[in-house]
């Protein structure tokens, strides 16, 4: 039944206050012009994560170094995993099998998102001298006040409703550009948010990358049941045309709405495309971890520690604990082949299968349920 969320009751009685936001920062034009900066708009209808975060890349490498650039688009059902993050320790990834979410890998840092069609996502490139954590929040959170929706921005530079995240974000620095991106949840499915974040590993990995820090979420649905992707799209274009007194509008040469299908597009981030969607940047970029886990079986304790870089298995250790009882023959056969048979292995549950399978194919009991106890820990 829908009709409870047609406003939360906090939020009806403050709709005709907003709170107040402090003004946005002049915008300063980079040392090497006086002029006023180039403002453009794209919009993109692909729905393809690898193409575009592709995009993005080649917005960031090739635009005008003094100009201003707001890039506004969507995924597909797909986990989004910050550059220096675990996809083991940050995503249920059997969940996500099963339910079609991809996975992809940004270039920025940050915690691991959620894409879906319910969720738009908003990316700001400006010059580096210009940069600053809140500029782009500060707008973001001053579009959905067009909208009647008390939006503010937090101490972690997040925006938020009612101290509900509703977006999270963002940045990446190079020499002369930056850009801070982020999510809005307008509609998206926080049943398969919450379900494909929860990791079982998320206890047993120890890593150097970067843990995502948990938050509370909401849907703006919740907020406004006349808020929607194009809405949302129009009211960050208007607060962005405001900042730099430029028109931006479907007749505005300053907007470029693209697709999969824009000959140009798909040239300038094919490459790009092809290289953020395969394993090496996927799961090969993962820093350093080791994975512990154990586990009772009848005949004894056993102690799985599997060491992996750059996503394939350095070093995997089976055994029981010193004080245990000899275990069965097979089960010491099984410790030593299996051990072996993983190095170099990718850190994957179908890899670590096939690697497994001369062991089980041995007919053991004890090397069979073994390798089936470390497939299923991955």
């Amino acid at each position: 039944m829908l009709f409870p969320l047609l406003l939360r009751p906090a939020l009806r009685r403050r709709c005709a206050l907003l709170p107040r936001l402090s003004p946005l920062a002049p915008v300063r034009a980079s040392h090497s012009s006086s002029l006023t900066p180039k403002v453009h708009c794209y919009i993109s209808k692909s729905a393809d994560p690898y193409t575009n975060l592709a995009f993005e890349d080649w917005l960031l490498r090739t635009s005008d170094p003094n100009s201003f650039i707001l890039y506004l688009w969507r995924n597909r059902p797909t986990i989004v995993i910050g550059r220096n993050q675990n996809p083991w320790k940050e995503c249920n990834l059997d969940m996500m099998a099963d339910r079609d979410v991809w996975l992809a890998r940004r270039s920025s840092g940050g915690g691991t998102v959620y894409h879906d069609l319910g969720n738009t996502n908003y990316t700001v490139l400006m010059p580096r001298d210009a940069f600053t954590r809140n500029w782009c929040a500060e707008m973001v959170a001053r579009a959905l006040h067009q909208l009647d929706i008390p939006a503010y921005v937090n101490a972690r530079h997040d925006v938020a409703v009612d101290d509900l995240k509703i977006s999270g974000s963002a940045f990446k620095l190079t020499r002369n550009r930056a850009f801070h991106h982020g999510t809005m949840l307008i509609d998206a499915d926080l049943s398969r948010l919450h379900g494909c974040l929860h990791s079982r590993n998320k206890d047993t990995i120890e890593a150097k990358g970067v843990d995502s820090v948990r938050s509370r979420v909401a849907n703006l649905r919740e907020y406004s049941l006349s808020i929607d992707h194009s809405s949302f799209c129009g009211a960050v274009m208007h607060e962005f045309a405001t900042k730099f007194d430029c028109e931006l509008d479907g007749k505005s040469d300053s907007v470029t709405v693209w697709d999969d299908g824009s000959a140009d597009v798909a040239e300038l981030v094919r490459k790009e495309r092809r290289r953020i969607s395969q394993w090496d940047w996927l799961y090969g970029q993962t820093p350093e971890f080791i994975h512990r886990f154990h586990s009772h079986f009848t005949w004894a304790t056993v102690f799985g520690s599997i060491a992996a870089r750059h996503g394939r298995i350095s070093k995997a250790e089976i055994s029981t604990s010193a004080s245990a009882l000899q275990p069965p023959v097979g089960a010491c056969k099984a410790f030593a082949a299996i051990s072996r048979l993983l190095h170099n292995a990718r850190y994957h549950k179908d890899d670590i299968r096939s690697c497994l399978q001369p062991l089980i194919a041995e007919g053991d009991p004890y090397a069979i349920q073994l390798c089936e106890w470390v497939v299923a820990q991955i």
